[in-house]
């Protein structure tokens, strides 16, 4: 989810529901719950809460307003760290994720 994430943000500032949308449909089609049911939205939003406080405490997100509505983008430091993941994630071994 973190490398969707990242790369919907690389490009510009999304907004928390144009970041979601841009999400949820590789989640949704890619992971399911451990019952067969399928991913919904409310899990993604979940999940995204997770990404965006945990890049926010170390740095990597930038979201200059405080309010929900305000756009996020990778911060000057979250840009490196972004390649860095990303490259981790394609050269790491392909048996788990």
């Amino acid at each position: 989810m973190a490398e969707c994430a990242l790369g919907a943000l690389w490009a510009e500032p999304r907004f928390r529901e144009d970041l979601r949308d841009a999400v949820h449909p590789v989640l949704a089609a890619g992971f399911t719950h451990g019952d067969g049911t399928a991913v919904e939205v409310k899990d993604t939003e979940r999940l995204l809460w997770r990404f965006w406080h945990t890049g926010r405490e170390l740095g990597y997100l930038d979201q200059r307003e405080r309010s929900i509505d305000a756009p996020i983008s990778l911060s000057a430091t979250g840009r490196p760290a972004a390649l860095a993941a990303l490259r981790l994630l394609a050269e790491g071994p392909r048996d788990h994720i």
